[in-house]
């Protein structure tokens, strides 16, 4: 994923899209990629990685968008200290859009 180019699957980190409505929830969509030790070093490369994941899932389900995106940090469990793997992980429900032709339709009715 390249930052700022037009993604194929709408992100947000809002319960909508403006302008847009939802026809059909299609069900939550995840993506991970570890930052190895310490992981602060490649944290912008590798959440970008995460979200490459996240959109390809949801266009294996041919989502138009995802909403509600979270992007979280994971510490394994019973790990502490400095030589802990760190991992992105981010989650969001992925859905279908109404056309704007059937918006029109709707907003007739």
């Amino acid at each position: 994923m390249t930052w700022g180019r037009e993604p194929s699957v709408i992100l947000t980190t809002t319960n909508f899209i403006p302008g847009r409505e939802i026809d059909n929830v299609l069900g939550l969509v995840s993506g991970a990629e570890k930052l190895g030790r310490g992981g602060t070093n490649n944290i912008e490369e590798k959440t970008a990685e995460a979200i490459e994941r996240l959109t390809a899932a949801a266009q294996n389900i041919e989502a138009d968008a995802v909403i509600d995106l979270r992007i979280n940090p994971v510490q394994p469990a019973g790990q502490h200290g400095s030589d802990q793997n760190y991992s992105i992980f981010c989650y969001g429900t992925a859905v279908k859009l109404k056309s704007e032709m059937e918006q029109g339709v709707s907003k007739i009715k």
